[in-house]
């Protein structure tokens, strides 16, 4: 009986052993960990940020004007510059002023109208300059009442003939009311007309 007892001891105490060892292999295994919202974030946070390029913007452009420059400069033609450009623009296009030049008869700082022709004058054919003068409004537009000769054929379509014309009329009958005064001038017609319009206008 006491050799019964003893047994059984001993296969209790061997299954309390093998389970004590089930239990320790069972808490040394890893365990898969399920992310928590918490650490979702802080791994989100960490991520570069994407490289989010400006999107390019089209410059608008600006718009042109051609003028037909002759006479005293380097090199005559037409030329194409902004619609804010000045005399001085043009010439500087043109390679610059002639050494025969009658510089002091041509207002550089005068602005351009589109579509015209400026003739720079050689010294000792001065008269011929029709280079835009003061006369023209700060807004480009030429004053028909108070431009002069080299001015007026500044404008498309008005030659010497047609500019005197202009004096004559505002002379004889006083001054333009309205710009459509100005097809009372003989060769200005409507189609001439339309033309000027654009460039023109009568001090008040």
């Amino acid at each position: 009986m006491a050799f019964l007892h003893g047994e059984r001891i001993r296969w209790l105490l061997t299954a309390c052993v093998v389970v004590l060892a089930i239990v320790f292999v069972v808490q040394l295994r890893p365990q898969s960990k399920v992310p928590t919202d918490a650490t979702l974030l802080v791994k989100a946070s960490a991520l570069p940020a994407p490289d989010v390029q400006p999107a390019a913007v089209s410059p608008t452009a600006a718009p042109e004007v051609a003028v037909d420059v002759i006479g005293a400069v380097q090199q005559p033609g037409v030329y194409y510059l902004p619609s804010k450009a000045r005399v001085a623009d043009v010439i500087a296009a043109a390679g610059g002023l002639a050494p025969t030049a009658a510089r002091d008869q041509i207002n550089l700082a005068a602005p351009i109208i589109d579509g015209t022709q400026i003739r720079v004058p050689h010294v000792g054919d001065a008269a011929e300059a029709t280079v835009a003068a003061p006369s023209a409004e700060g807004n480009g537009l030429i004053d028909i009442n108070t431009a002069d000769a080299a001015t007026l054929e500044a404008l498309p379509g008005i030659g010497p003939a047609t500019a005197q014309a202009i004096i004559d009329e505002r002379t004889r009958n006083g001054s333009f009311k309205q710009i459509e005064d100005v097809q009372n001038v003989k060769g200005i017609g409507p189609s001439l007309f339309a033309q000027l319009k654009a460039h023109i206008t009568v001090g008040q």
